[in-house]
């Protein structure tokens, strides 16, 4: 590879940073939060606006776009090649949350070098960094032997629906990079089981609702009870963790916790856990309420579904995690969905059978959302393998692995995918609270000096795949 020619490409990102982060807080700024079953199809009109945003982009630069129905747009630099690598990030975002900090979630704030705002780190900035390595590409006037295509999808955080709908309509790139992995990249994903327990028997009159939660893939960092007045339920014993309010017509319980992806919820609290089991404790509690509350105590009782008996680790991908992430309350019944990532190794068909076998012993159902079997590439292929020494020749990291990542990405869900970065993370973050800061948290945001330094790297890896593709 021309070094002349990459020092001319890492210029013009070097140049044009104050438009890509504007770019990238322009993207952000929409609450595009993908709504599966809305009225405006297919996913909502937030979805909807965000592609035509980015498709105008598209446009405006010179380059071919595509509108596939909304379920993915496309913004293509075609040089009349035969085949095409393409580059896939999603534009749907998890709910806002709550306790954002340091600004609105959908209003961007550049401070101190962080650019804050949901979306702008899981996924937007790869679909700004995708758009200006084209344009860097083309202004250098680099030889390419593949069109470079810029796929943008709208259901990743819902069950990657844009994904089947593209796969079984369109014809796929064939190569294709997911900046959704984290550098060097990840060899494979686990396999996932998103499922819903509900109980059969319905809480006492000393309920009036429980609820936590805003997505499936999201550790909750709030968790409510409401009991009726004059329950007979010692709530006053409840210790500094709950926050208690008599209200005029009911008693509220509030449960903290500290929210993070269900990916990795070991680096949460999980507040549905905090307030199952504050309220398991107390007296009062008549004894089938107690029965309810702590099954799914027990379910979330630790993070790898072992009360479930789906817990697993192999050598391959590592430890199965599962997590209780929205609790709600219909008419006295109460359910829990279930976030699972399973060790590759594993089978959808065992976890399902003991979920629900566990469960019936509990008196509770089962619903199964979704499931997707894991996977594992050839790490040592000749296309991975040049991919990871452009990312060992620009780090002088030789001991990050590409291993099996826990976190779902598209890379799963159409052929000849692999996903890595488009931020080469340092050390350098800014002070926030516990739980703050990361992908599907609170005050997410991108370090714009390591999103620099990632969409240049990302631009060598397809450089590198163009040549020998």
């Amino acid at each position: 590879m021309n070094n002349e020619i990459i020092e001319k490409l890492n210029g013009y990102i070097d140049a044009h940073k104050d438009e890509i982060v504007d770019d990238l807080a322009k993207v952000a700024s929409i609450e595009s939060v993908s709504l599966d079953g809305d009225a405006v199809k297919p996913f909502g009109p937030g979805c909807r606006k965000v592609v035509d945003h980015m498709l105008k982009r598209g446009e405006d630069e010179g380059f071919k776009t595509h509108n596939y129905e909304y379920y993915v747009g496309s913004i293509k630099y075609d040089l009349g090649k035969d085949e095409t690598i393409g580059v896939l990030a999603h534009l749907d975002v998890v709910p806002a949350g709550s306790d954002w900090t340091v600004t609105e979630p959908y209003i961007p704030l550049l401070k101190d070098g962080y650019l804050f705002g949901r979306g702008t780190g899981d996924n937007k900035s790869a679909a700004i960094g995708g758009l200006y390595i084209m344009k860097a590409l083309r202004e250098a006037g680099v030889e390419l032997n593949h069109n470079i295509d810029l796929l943008l999808g709208t259901s990743e955080e819902t069950g990657m629906q844009d994904m089947k709908y593209f796969t079984e309509n369109y014809e796929c790139p064939k190569f294709t990079f997911v900046p959704d992995g984290g550098f060097p990249g990840v060899g494979g994903e686990f396999g996932r089981v998103r499922y819903t327990l509900t109980s059969n028997k319905t809480l006492s009159d000393d309920f009036i609702c429980l609820d936590a939660g805003s997505a499936f893939n999201i550790i909750p960092n709030k968790a409510v009870a409401l009991l009726k007045k004059g329950t007979s339920i010692d709530y006053h014993s409840l210790d500094d963790r709950f926050i208690v309010t008599e209200k005029e017509d009911c008693i509220e319980i509030v449960a903290h916790g500290v929210t993070t992806h269900a990916a990795g919820p070991e680096n949460g609290v999980n507040a549905v856990y905090v307030l199952t089991d504050g309220l398991i404790k107390l007296d009062g509690l008549k004894s089938d309420d107690k029965k309810i509350l702590e099954f799914m105590n027990n379910v979330n009782a630790d993070y790898y579904g072992s009360f479930l008996g789906i817990d697993c680790t192999d050598e391959l991908s590592g430890t199965t995690v599962s997590s209780g992430t929205i609790l709600r309350y219909d008419n006295g019944h109460v359910s829990l969905m279930n976030d699972c990532r399973r060790a590759v190794t594993d089978s959808n068909d065992r976890l399902i059978e003991n979920i629900t076998k566990k469960s019936a012993e509990w008196d509770f159902s089962v619903s199964i959302q979704e499931t997707s079997n894991g996977y594992a590439l050839d790490v040592n292929g000749p296309i991975i393998q040049a991919i990871k020494q452009v990312y060992v020749d620009a780090t002088g990291d030789t001991e990050s692995v590409i291993g099996i990542g826990k976190g779902g990405t598209y890379a799963g869900a159409l052929p000849r995918a692999f996903a890595t970065g488009v931020i080469l993370r340092g050390e350098n973050r800014p002070d926030l609270p516990q739980g703050h800061g990361g992908a599907h948290q609170p005050d997410e945001f991108v370090v714009v000096e390591d999103y620099m330094k990632g969409i240049k790297l990302l631009m060598k890896m397809i450089l590198t795949v163009d040549e020998i593709l």
